[in-house]
């Protein structure tokens, strides 16, 4: 089921159903300077819209969930988003459409809660590549601040993240994540509020990176099982904006290259060897990344550097559909063991990870945005 999701935050988000693929300010949130953090003062601030696609990372372990996923296909959920800030507190309120409330009951594993997520990466500005949306990475880790809709319990939770099952909780004091149903108007509306500084982050900058993940529990929505958006920025008014990093992570935006060309070149260079997207595909699934997605959370920035520099940010893949190595000895209970192949990294005895994606140095800069625009389209 589609679903319409208002953000209202810090600063105000919008996200079209073509954002982040024609003008930067697509991405863009202006935060409001105010003197009071509250979800009353957001009210007031300009709403912006945003659009999250649905991920495309990892297989249930449940045959009615994952069914439901294939049903939907293709997901988006639309979202408002509004942020404030002070010298001590940021704030964000988020709204989003959805007609059934559902709040998961105590002592179930069947039936699931809405739920609504915010991320920023721990480390960003000049010099700094952007994370991997889906919780980070070990270079680039990020912090997850969650909310869920949850029976008998103020489920609120922080964390810090470098990659798929890498969830570290901690403790923020003066961290407070609240979110009510508006049954006249059939919506969510959670509201954020924060340090602007702490030990672990800050966000006391012209140009903040900031994501949005959102769960449906009457779609049987729960971990990796959602809808996201890519990389959005908090513009802060009153904050000098360093231009090198607004030069960085605007790249690739708007009409910048050939779409069909791009295509052209993925097949040509063997990226449907391992990953699949729109037509392409005969690699088996789980071998690389699928790509059928990508567009709709993926900033153009990042699908370059994972072109030309894919051991920058290694993403963790936790192989939900486990392939066995049927060649290999079985353990003490049996069982093979999984089949290499299908991970996506080579791990050290240091426990360093290493793409096993080479990456592509010989593309022209035309080429790069020619994959790139195709890139961009796939949603």
């Amino acid at each position: 089921m589609k679903k319409t999701l208002s953000l209202l935050a810090l600063s105000t988000l919008i996200i079209s159903s073509n954002a982040g693929t024609d003008n930067f300010n697509d991405d863009v949130i202006e935060a409001k300077q105010i003197s009071n953090v509250t979800e009353e003062s957001l009210n007031s601030i300009p709403s912006k819209k945003i659009t999250l696609y649905q991920q495309y990372s990892v297989h249930l372990n449940d045959a009615n969930a994952n069914k439901k996923v294939e049903e939907q296909k293709p997901v988006e959920a639309e979202a408002e988003v509004s942020v404030g800030y002070n010298q001590k507190e940021i704030g964000i309120l988020i709204k989003w459409k959805d007609d059934t409330k559902s709040v998961q009951p105590a002592m179930t594993t069947t039936k699931f809660g809405d739920g609504v997520s915010v991320q920023f990466p721990v480390k960003y500005g000049k010099g700094t590549t952007l994370a991997y949306i889906g919780m980070g990475d070990t270079k680039h880790p990020v912090m997850t601040y969650l909310k869920k809709a949850v029976e008998g319990r103020d489920y609120q939770k922080a964390f810090i993240a470098e990659g798929f099952g890498s969830l570290t909780e901690i403790s923020e004091k003066g961290f407070s994540f609240t979110m009510k149903y508006d049954d006249t108007n059939k919506q969510w509306i959670a509201f954020i509020k924060k340090p602007i500084k702490t030990a672990d982050l800050n966000l006391a900058s012209g140009l903040v990176p900031v994501s949005f993940a959102i769960w449906d529990g009457d779609s049987l929505n729960r971990d990796g099982n959602k809808v996201i958006s890519n990389w959005k920025f908090i513009k802060m008014d009153k904050m000098k904006t360093d231009p090198a990093y607004l030069k960085y992570v605007s790249w690739g935006y708007g009409d910048i290259g050939n779409p069909e060309r791009g295509k052209e070149l993925m097949i040509q260079n063997g990226c449907n060897g391992c990953h699949r997207f729109a037509d392409q595909t005969s690699a088996p699934e789980g071998l690389a990344p699928n790509l059928s997605k990508i567009g709709g959370y993926s900033n153009p920035v990042y699908l370059r550097e994972s072109i030309v520099n894919p051991n920058d940010v290694v993403i963790r893949n936790l192989n939900i559909n486990r392939h066995y190595n049927k060649s290999a000895e079985k353990d003490k209970n049996g069982a093979y063991p999984n089949n290499d192949m299908y991970t996506w990294y080579i791990k050290d005895n240091k426990g360093n990870l290493t793409s096993k994606m080479p990456p592509y140095t010989h593309l022209s800069e035309q080429d790069l945005k020619d994959i790139v625009a195709y890139l961009k389209t796939l949603k």
